[in-house]
């Protein structure tokens, strides 16, 4: 389901030696590969978000920390990340976000194990 859902992010996570990817690349083809990982950490993100949060942390490409805000625009909700320069980045996949959101679940030891 989900590579057909993140077809761009399936293609390029399809062109990686992924022995050598970054954690988020990892963490993002880990997830597509198994939906109940990618589910978990995307109802988790949602939760966060449901229970009140306006920003969740996250982990971005580099390894930094970063936040994502969730707004709602006519009946749907757009995920966006925050940059290194405070500018507010809309993911061209959520797949990404789930990803960042799950890096920093694993880096605090929740839910996804070590990759």
């Amino acid at each position: 389901m989900n590579m057909v859902t993140f077809s761009k992010a399936y293609s390029y996570l399809q062109t990686i030696d992924i022995t050598t990817a970054d954690p988020l690349d990892k963490v993002a083809k880990m997830l597509m590969e198994d939906n109940e990982a990618y589910e978990r950490a995307s109802q988790a993100l949602r939760r966060r978000f449901v229970r009140g949060a306006e920003l969740v942390d996250a982990i971005d490409r580099l390894g930094r920390s970063t936040r994502i805000k969730r707004i709602k625009i006519g009946g749907k909700y757009k995920y966006y990340v925050e940059g290194a320069d405070g500018s507010w980045n809309e993911p061209e996949e959520r797949i990404w976000v789930v990803a960042m959101y799950a890096l920093w679940q694993r880096s605090k030891n929740k839910v996804l194990p070590k990759a």
